[in-house]
């Protein structure tokens, strides 16, 4: 069914270059979607039978006595509820391949969810067992309320994507196409829905061997009752790939059936917007739902392309479907929500601590995006606050944790900093200390008679990063600036939350601090928004 749906999409210009996997660029013009790629390790199309069409030889199980129903194109699988035979099927490799030897792996599928079955479902999935610890392996399955969700554990890491069915539906009556891609080097998996790379993990895993398991397709490998577990909805159009595909390739995928949902950003904009935010507990201490909900509300209202957020925890998916963004976790407590979409990722320090991901403006533009999380001990705020602190003592202990993370992560952003001026670099964070532009000799009076120097900004300054904040408010006595904070009076009150930027490309315009909501201010820290405008 793959080599049929790419001669009904008129891609007869492949030719030779096919067999090969290599297209041929005169193919497409420059408003046309992506060069598809070439041919899979499985694609299994479901026309009244199951075979595999790709080149990795693969044995099946419960293949006979299956009910058919019409496809995204052709037929499907039919595991609904109007089927006939309703039994998951399972698909085993050769065993002299070994999918981990290749640089990464894709696997898309379409899906159709029954409309009114609310059930958790797996829909597709690989596991394995692990002495003493949790299963291991990856699930894509039914979500909350007619969504759908991704599971991956490596027996003690565990990462899960929970979208919403107000943006991400699969029981609507339509096709929808999910999957995802892993690059086995980086540690990193991309997700898709319709098309869309809409999520991006750092994974924690250090072991992908359940990618040589057995493929279970319509139930949960470890299922007692496979049967009765079996998922109630129609499959189309498997496809599993030895590498990790663009997104352009998985949305001309989509395009040879359905139009693209991508937001397509023409013109390059005016300005860029940076919000940095620690929603605090992942926004739930106003309420489960009624706090992510503010969350969301107040980065909307703030016009934020950009999110750094700290302590995310599971709303993450939540907050970015309310906006419509695309979402990026580098860890449970750090991610970054986008207007726009999310090119390549790196590594910077510590998943916990930092990272750094290209976005992808209109007109071949991009920037690169760090957030930031420095630790949050020493608590050296009751100290100061006593009137016994040295002003060494503080630079000293805030050197033994924050000071050293950032000194780590200036020097591995410095070849990204050294690589191209025209691509401006943006980092923002919340520091859990204060600035050395805010306990200056004119501020002593108000900074309980210090003058610190506090290492984590020094460092920034050093190395030639701007503090966007201080730069246009220079007066640190007239404007504070404080994030820490908006719901406790007795603390240290402080700017703690930073945006700063490296590159000549973009200039600050305007800054302010969001601490308020009518209904009540969701987080301990205040929203610090920067507003860049783009130099010609």
């Amino acid at each position: 069914m793959f080599f049929n749906s790419l001669t009904r999409s008129g891609l007869k210009c492949l030719g030779l270059s096919l067999a090969l996997g290599i297209f041929l660029s005169s193919c497409w013009g420059p408003d046309e979607p992506a060069p598809l790629p070439s041919m899979p390790l499985i694609s299994i199309g479901f026309e009244d039978e199951i075979q595999n069409e790709g080149i990795m030889p693969v044995i099946f199980r419960g293949d006979g006595h299956v009910s058919y129903t019409e496809g995204v194109s052709g037929k499907a699988l039919d595991l609904s509820h109007t089927s006939k035979y309703r039994k998951p099927v399972v698909l085993a490799k050769d065993h002299h391949s070994n999918i981990t030897d290749y640089p990464g792996i894709t696997v898309l599928l379409w899906v159709r969810l029954s409309p009114d079955d609310f059930n958790h479902y797996t829909i597709l999935s690989q596991k394995d067992e692990f002495e003493d610890f949790e299963p291991l392996g990856w699930s894509l399955s039914t979500g909350i309320n007619g969504s759908w969700s991704w599971w991956m554990s490596d027996g003690i890491h565990q990462t899960h994507y929970r979208p919403t069915p107000g943006r991400q539906a699969i029981n609507d009556g339509e096709w929808h196409l999910l999957g995802f891609s892993i690059d086995f080097d980086t540690q990193e998996a991309r997700l898709f829905y319709d098309g869309m790379n809409v999520a991006v993990y750092s994974l924690q895993q250090e072991d992908f061997r359940f990618f040589e398991q057995a493929l279970f397709l319509g139930a949960d490998p470890f299922s007692a009752d496979p049967v009765l577990d079996t998922f109630n909805g129609t499959v189309d159009d498997l496809t599993v790939w030895s590498r990790v595909l663009s997104p352009g390739q998985v949305d001309a995928l989509y395009q040879q059936y359905k139009s693209s949902k991508a937001p397509l950003y023409k013109n390059m904009p005016d300005s860029l917007t940076i919000m940095n935010w620690n929603i605090w507990g992942g926004g739930m201490r106003e309420g489960r739902f009624v706090g992510v909900k503010r969350v969301a509300e107040i980065i909307r209202s703030s016009g934020a392309d950009l999110i750094s957020m700290q302590e995310t925890f599971a709303s993450g998916p939540l907050i970015a479907d309310m906006l419509g963004f695309y979402f990026y976790q580098r860890s449970d407590g750090l991610s970054v929500l986008s207007r726009y979409p999310l090119g390549e990722t790196y590594n910077i320090y510590r998943s916990r601590v930092s990272g750094a991901i290209t976005v992808e403006l209109p007109e071949d533009n991009r920037t690169v995006f760090c957030p930031v999380y420095l630790s949050y001990l020493p608590n050296n705020g009751p100290m100061i606050m006593s009137g016994k602190a040295v002003a060494d003592s503080v630079v000293v202990r805030e050197m033994e944790t924050r000071g050293s993370e950032m000194r780590y992560i200036v020097w591995e952003l410095q070849s990204l900093v050294d690589r191209n001026d025209q691509v401006p670099l943006i980092l923002a964070g919340d520091f859990n200390s204060g600035s050395h532009l805010d306990w200056t000799e004119a501020n002593r009076q108000n900074r309980y008679d210090l003058v610190i120097d506090y290492p984590a900004t020094r460092i920034l300054d050093n190395a030639g990063f701007v503090d966007s904040y201080r730069q246009i408010y220079p007066d640190e006595v007239a404007h504070p600036g404080f994030t820490w904070s908006p719901r406790f009076r007795e603390v240290l009150h402080d700017r703690v939350n930073f945006v700063f930027y490296n590159g000549s490309r973009v200039a600050p315009s305007w800054a302010n601090i969001i601490d308020t909501h009518p209904l009540g201010f969701p987080s301990d820290h205040g929203a610090l928004v920067v507003s860049f405008k783009w130099e010609k």
